[in-house]
């Protein structure tokens, strides 16, 4: 089938030049970020800091779940709405790797002041980690749009999948440092001590992940500064611009529909363990560690299928396996119930996101990869804030946590259905 020309255009301008031989070093750079930043996604929105407010510092309000789901929709909304205009600003500006040293700076010290969030602290638990959670999501937005820079459309699948892969070893090492402080539970006598594994992440997100941006590449102005009035009129035009190619924005609503599930399923899982469940707080981390061991070859290998086969093949592969967890999340009981779970995730999460990630940088024009990865996260974050609530709505009506996880499989099926009809460019299979 013939390609559309604007789609055609697309695709000549997203292999930048030299990106086949770029230096190992940006590679591996580019995967030590990650590394941190997966260390810090574990301990902080992943596991411990989502059972810490609910179960600690906002136990006495009786709305515990509720403020952790007006945490999360607040800093998916802020970042998302945040992510084009810095992107846009990244890339026009040349300032791509001092804005990816200067969230990241944000998101750690923020971490870190996590610490000192005590019982009670409504307002502060819920400021702290919306700025930490904007750092670690504009960051991440910044950090995917070097995908494009550092290797070639055709091996954009394997190196995603090889560094998404490679990054859960970050959480595995997080949680080690943090097992000290939290391998007696969250109970109020040990809620001090609890706490000090979130200085802890502050610390391995600052050490790996600031001296992986001061490797990676500079980039240079693709026009002069032009200040904030005019990032917004550029992101306008960009919006325009669909209006020759579609492909980007049917992607981008498939996207959507798919990783508003997958967002809502990590957020949530970790309180779902504790309280539909049963199981304590060392308990549901176990289980993460096992999911990190699990999701390391995984993912490398879905990217490598990616790669060898069709990217948008293999993302059909895990939304089949996604139907499987969703199912095991409404049927499955006790401890093999849960660790069943735990395999189950291991093996679709890092996957389904990293094939979106290097499907979409082979979509995108070259010189914008910051503002379009931007609007990646525009409509993964805002989007994805509904995933809470209407997985909230659904428990509340129904009364069963198991039903709310059950009903985001429409979801999935809904983003499938729409990614069959986005044109791939022809150096994807598809």
């Amino acid at each position: 089938m013939n390609q559309p020309l604007g789609l055609m255009k697309t695709r000549q301008l997203a292999a930048p030049p030299g990106a086949a031989t770029t230096s190992r070093r940006f590679v591996t750079a580019w995967i030590f970020y990650d590394v941190a930043l997966h260390g810090y996604g574990l301990m902080i929105p992943g596991v411990a800091y989502a059972i810490y407010f609910t179960a600690y510092v906002a136990t006495d309000s009786g709305q515990a779940d509720a403020l952790w789901s007006l945490a999360i929709a607040l800093s998916l909304v802020i970042s998302g709405l945040l992510s084009p205009l810095i992107g846009a600003v990244a890339d026009t500006g040349g300032h791509r790797r001092s804005l990816l040293a200067t969230v990241t700076l944000v998101c750690g010290v923020a971490t870190a002041l996590l610490t000192d969030v005590g019982r009670g602290d409504l307002m502060a638990g819920v400021a702290i980690f919306v700025v930490a959670q904007v750092g670690a999501t504009v960051g991440s937005s910044l950090y995917n749009s070097y995908l494009p820079l550092i290797t070639a459309p055709q091996s954009a699948a394997r190196v995603s999948g090889l560094a998404w892969g490679l990054s859960y070893l970050g959480g595995i090492a997080c949680f080690l440092l943090c097992l000290p402080f939290t391998r007696a539970g969250m109970t109020t006598d040990n809620a001090a001590n609890f706490a000090n594994a979130f200085l802890v992440s502050a610390v391995f997100l600052l050490l790996i992940g600031l001296p992986a941006v001061g490797a990676l590449p500079s980039a240079s102005p693709t026009q002069a500064d032009i200040g904030f009035t005019a990032q917004y009129r550029r992101i306008w035009a960009t919006v325009r611009q669909w209006r020759e190619n579609r492909e980007v924005p049917k992607f981008l609503l498939a996207y959507y529909l798919v990783n508003d599930a997958i967002v809502t399923v990590m957020f949530f899982t970790a309180v779902m363990m504790k309280k539909t469940f049963g199981l304590e707080v060392q308990e549901v981390l176990e289980l993460s560690l096992m999911f990190q061991a699990i999701a390391i070859p995984s993912t490398m290998f879905f990217g490598w299928l990616g790669g060898r086969w069709s990217q948008r093949g293999a993302i059909y592969v895990t939304l089949a396996l996604w139907m499987m967890t969703l199912a095991l999340m409404a049927l499955a009981r006790g401890w093999l119930g849960a660790i069943l779970i735990a395999v189950s995730l291991g093996l679709v999460l890092g996957s389904t996101q990293t094939l979106f990630r290097s499907l979409f940088a082979t979509m995108i024009p070259k010189e914008r990869e910051s503002e379009y990865f931007g609007f990646h996260a525009l409509v993964g974050r805002t989007s994805a804030a509904l995933g809470p609530l209407f997985f909230g709505g659904v428990s509340a009506a129904t009364g069963s946590q198991r039903l709310a996880m059950a009903s985001l499989a429409l979801f999935f099926i809904a983003g499938g259905i729409i990614l069959a009809w986005v044109r791939i460019p022809s150096s994807e299979q598809s």
